[in-house]
């Protein structure tokens, strides 16, 4: 009874998050990364903004925003915990909750992962305090400023058959060579949701992802902890799926398999349960409105 009522409260919690958002975002004036601001919006607490933007190169592939507070009420204000909209993006606290004394002033850095995507592409992440929620938003446009030396181009078919060729003969290439710098290097330090899409998402969530790459979601209904394990430690015989367990020459340690499993199996399902939820919602307000 107790989770079920807890489950409720999430999912009303997102609800109000997901509606908030747009109303919110609208009239964010946003801060470029690395310009400086006093603080001087209020939303609980004082921000320098509540939205920043970033035009990134090709060779960025994490930006590193932060987001700048000041306590300028007479009473301490909690920051209970944050969550975001992608997995892509990580908003990280100190503590929780984090006590915010008056006067007192803080920060809260908020990481997006940018590999596989391009576009321009915004992100929110929601500061949940005592008093109420806060929405950061933040934006990037992917590759906006070139090199001319290093044009950006999209790999050609004769190109994505070589690979596949390489896939075909050694499924372990991906950990290999020049396939570091996006398959190896970000994950890490990374654990459970970041985990995933540094090490899952940019193949299995990508904008063009390859027909012989399984879309997750669509399956992880009823999946158990056993099935996950086995995929992602050893793969299987005969597949292209790679080994991702550092035995079998992969990048991940035997606590972030165990992160990424708990992820998949405990949180993954209700995410996409709730979006779900949340777009059926959405398009009957829409279908009312009409």
């Amino acid at each position: 009874m107790k989770n079920k009522y807890l489950s409720i409260f999430s999912f009303c919690l997102l609800a109000l998050s997901y509606y908030t958002v747009n109303a919110q975002t609208k009239g964010v004036k946003f801060l470029e990364l690395g310009e400086k601001k006093e603080p001087s919006i209020n939303k609980f607490l004082t921000w320098d903004s509540l939205g920043k933007r970033h035009q990134s190169r090709p060779e960025e592939l994490d930006i590193k925003f932060e987001f700048h507070f000041q306590n300028t009420t007479k009473n301490e204000i909690q920051i209970k915990r944050t969550f975001t909209s992608c997995g892509c993006t990580v908003a990280k606290l100190p503590k929780t909750p984090w006590v915010i004394k008056p006067g007192q002033k803080g920060s809260i850095p908020i990481t997006m992962d940018v590999r596989g995507k391009s576009g321009t592409i915004e992100k929110e992440s929601t500061i949940v305090t005592d008093l109420g929620n806060v929405i950061l938003t933040t934006k990037v446009a992917i590759g906006a400023i070139r090199n001319i030396n290093k044009p950006a181009r999209k790999r050609s078919k004769e190109e994505r058959a070589a690979n596949l060729k390489l896939a075909v003969q050694n499924r372990q290439a991906i950990f290999q060579n020049n396939c570091v710098e996006c398959h190896v290097n970000p994950t890490k330090g990374k654990r459970g949701r970041q985990l995933y899409a540094t090490a899952c998402g940019i193949c299995h969530d990508a904008e063009n992802r390859a027909s012989f790459v399984t879309e997750l979601r669509s399956i992880s209904k009823g999946k158990d902890q056993a099935y996950w394990d086995q995929w992602i430690r050893d793969s299987k015989p005969g597949t292209l799926m790679p080994a991702f367990a550092k035995k079998h020459g992969g990048p991940l340690d035997d606590s972030q398999i165990k992160s990424l499993v708990a992820y998949l199996v405990r949180i993954f399902p209700r995410e996409l349960k709730t979006k779900q939820a949340l777009l059926k919602s959405t398009n009957k307000k829409e279908s009312s409105i009409k």
